[in-house]
């Protein structure tokens, strides 16, 4: 509550009124309180409960609470005849409230329904609602008309796709201008709402290019749609918008491959890009004066404009996207939405404080604001309404864009029944969609058992998780205070026993700590849009490092998350070497350091190669992606090694690959180690890459690198001793 005049009222509960009377006035005194209605009936108040603060004195009166009408309007008077509006508070957060007012209605926003333009806005808190319309030269104000729980409704006649419009809500006092937080358009710099009609854009969304898959297939890269196209040393044209993510034939200064033709050249399966609908700190009409990823969130239902080829122009931004869906369909990758429902850019401007106060947004009993997102505005995704408007928010961009998976921010602020509601939503619409998110811990206001994280994964078996363990142990912790510790990978061995449980996606209770029920629950990564590239945390945690010798760590990695069991999850760029010159968090950064350098691509191709080789081994061998626990518990063990290498083996896998028995040797040292054989085995990889036509009986382990062989069959190893004798 603002407590901010002399007197003020706050409707707390269907029976209960929140009085703060400031001590300037009467020293805050006052004996008794009237309720007045807006025919003018006046009521008295009995007091409950008396406190003195500093600057007001406050007071809890009751209510019978069958003379309150939710959104009418109403007075208080108190002894001395000074008067306040009642504005309605905390009864808002009351399970009551929310019974009362959940409305499953499914034509919030603006909608074109048989034929007609319909606006439905949920407000009912508010004592009146009017809506602007500005059709051409002309603006009109028309009131909407309140319907059954809060729900305010309008009609005109006609498809109106194009109209813009504001809403004018009246509530607590005050007249709210705001834009529809369901509208599917908007104008630049979020200014005004937009009538979209989905039918009016021509776009074939090619979803019959979608290669089936199962979760653990997915190889997933994160980029974002500025950074993917800003590096001057191309010739992409649509630099820093949606369109620079589709062109084709663009090259750099080296004649390099860049932008989507290189993309399509890795073999990843999903593209994760980030926020992509409408953020606040950008100037859509000036986009390169300021940098931010999007984790500042305007409007949910709406494009960021500032990607757009024509900001100014509501459609276009619709069209683009569209058209990217579609392209990356027709080559089999499918899209996943970065959203971030956890916080608002600003909570007192966004449109929902504006239109129903104190509801979105996670508060205390006393109404002070939940901050586990370090942003100051939680959302509360535990009020019915609220989790309505998530879900139907994501519903919009699968149905209409035909996105095919979201990643979701903190999801940890959000709760697990909202998660589970989404997904079962969602699969009803694309069965093999992906959803995962940052599960971790955060500070929130509620029940840590109610919390989306990954300690509750067995709450939401159909959610996947970043796996923090996997990143801190395989790489290294990625605090700025520990940036020079180092993870199995870049060379402390004693982290052995992490990492057995890293390459098993943490199922199991034999190593270290197990975190999921089933691999498809782990999203393995050690590099994201967050904290230093790889890259840049190996030349702080391996100063002593030659330059070569970073390299070969970052193939090692980049080679471990590949025959990880989990989905694998790589940052674009991330296989060449990306740096951010040592920016721990360039969310604000400027395009040169923040951009994708195609000319790394060519300087780092050994890198390149490498991982594109490994991706295509662990598309080629299922047994690097277990569906399932028991298939690991049945067929994987392993052995430690000299120095603390390690033997992480497949046995008994003639069903799924062409051999009885794979082993993975990781050498993480800088020793030069062998090992003999029990009989003939094919080299399938080492640090240079997949290999073709090679067999030993002996393993050679270089420093720093990893070696991959599988068991050649009896008939085939008696052809390779007839080859041999040749």
């Amino acid at each position: 509550m603002r407590k901010t005049s002399r007197f003020e009222a706050y409707l707390d509960d269907y029976n209960l009124i929140s009085i703060y009377l400031s001590t300037s006035f009467y020293n805050g005194e006052s004996k008794t309180f009237f309720i007045r209605d807006a025919h003018g009936k006046l009521s008295p108040l009995s007091i409950s409960q008396q406190t003195t603060s500093h600057d007001y004195m406050k007071y809890i009166l009751l209510i019978n609470d069958e003379s309150i009408t939710i959104g009418d309007y109403y007075e208080i008077l108190e002894e001395h005849g000074l008067r306040t509006r009642l504005q309605y508070g905390l009864i808002v957060r009351t399970n009551r409230f929310n019974d009362s007012f959940y409305s499953d209605r499914d034509d919030f926003g603006s909608q074109i329904i048989n034929g007609n333009t319909r606006f439905v806005l949920w407000a009912p808190t508010a004592n009146n609602v009017q809506l602007q319309l500005f059709q051409k030269d002309d603006t009109k104000i028309v009131p909407l008309v309140k319907e059954e729980k809060g729900c305010w409704v309008y009609e005109l006649e006609g498809n109106h796709h194009g109209l813009q419009y504001l809403y004018l809500v009246h509530v607590n006092g005050s007249i709210n201008e705001t834009v529809d937080p369901y509208a599917y358009g908007t104008t630049a710099n979020s200014a005004r709402s937009v009538v979209i009609d989905f039918d009016q854009y021509d776009v074939k969304m090619n979803d019959e290019y979608l290669p089936p898959f199962k979760k653990t297939e997915a190889v997933i890269t994160e980029l974002s749609v500025r950074d993917f196209s800003m590096d001057k040393s191309t010739n992409i044209e649509n630099k820093g918008k949606y369109l620079g993510l589709i062109e084709k034939g663009r090259v750099g200064t080296l004649n390099n491959k860049v932008g989507f033709d290189y993309l399509l050249e890795m073999g990843y399966t999903h593209v994760q890009l980030m926020p992509v609908y409408d953020f606040a700190t950008i100037d859509e009409l000036n986009p390169k004066t300021f940098y931010n990823w999007g984790y500042d969130p305007a409007q949910y239902n709406s494009l960021e404009g500032s990607y757009s080829f024509d900001p100014s122009d509501p459609h276009s931004r619709i069209q683009e996207f569209l058209t990217v869906v579609s392209t990356y369909h027709r080559h089999g990758l499918r899209v996943i939405m970065d959203v971030v429902y956890n916080h608002m850019y600003d909570m007192a401007m966004s449109s929902f404080e504006k239109i129903v106060p104190y509801y979105y947004f996670r508060l205390s009993d006393q109404g002070a604001i939940s901050n586990g997102s370090f942003c100051g505005n939680d959302v509360d995704s535990s009020n019915a309404m609220v989790r309505k408007f998530i879900v139907d928010s994501v519903i919009h961009f699968t149905k209409h864009y035909h996105i095919d998976g979201f990643r979701f921010d903190l999801m940890g602020i959000l709760d697990t029944d909202t998660m589970n509601t989404i997904v079962s939503e969602i699969k009803k619409i694309r069965p093999d969609s992906l959803i995962y998110g940052e599960g971790w811990n955060m500070p929130t206001m509620l029940p840590e058992s109610s919390r989306a994280t990954m300690f509750n994964m067995h709450k939401m078996p159909n959610v996947g998780f970043f796996n923090d363990f996997y990143r801190d142990h395989v790489k290294g912790p990625t605090s700025v205070d520990l940036k020079w510790a180092q993870g199995y990978c870049l060379g402390d061995t004693n982290y052995i026993d992490a990492m057995k449980a890293s390459l098993l996606a943490n199922t199991r209770n034999h190593f270290s700590v197990k975190l999921f029920d089933e691999p498809d629950q782990s999203i393995n990564y050690v590099e994201c849009h967050d904290n230093m590239t790889l890259w840049d945390k190996i030349k702080e945690a391996c100063k002593e490092d030659s330059k070569e010798e970073r390299i070969r760590k970052q193939k090692l990695v980049n080679g471990v998350l590949a025959v990880s069991q989990g989905i694998l999850f790589y940052h674009f760029g991330q296989e060449a070497a990306r740096s951010k010159m040592g920016v721990e968090n360039s969310y604000r950064s400027n395009d040169e350091i923040n951009k994708v350098d195609y000319a790394r691509t060519v300087q780092y191709q050994e890198i390149v190669n490498y991982t594109k080789d490994m991706i295509k081994l662990r598309k080629e061998y299922p047994i690097f992606r277990f569906e399932s626990s028991a298939e690991i518990q049945k067929h994987i063990k392993f052995t430690h090694l000299d120095h603390n290498a390690l033997l992480y083996e497949f046995q008994d896998v003639e069903m799924y690959v062409p051999h009885e028995n794979v082993k993975v040797f990781i050498n993480p040292t800088k020793h030069h180690l062998q090992y003999p054989l029990d009989s003939q085995y094919k080299l399938i990889a080492n640090e240079a890459g997949l290999l073709n036509f090679e067999y030993t009986n002996k393993v050679y382990l270089n420093p720093l690198s990893m070696v991959i062989v599988g068991k050649v069959k009896e008939v085939e190893s008696s052809y390779i001793h007839e080859f041999n004798k040749c």
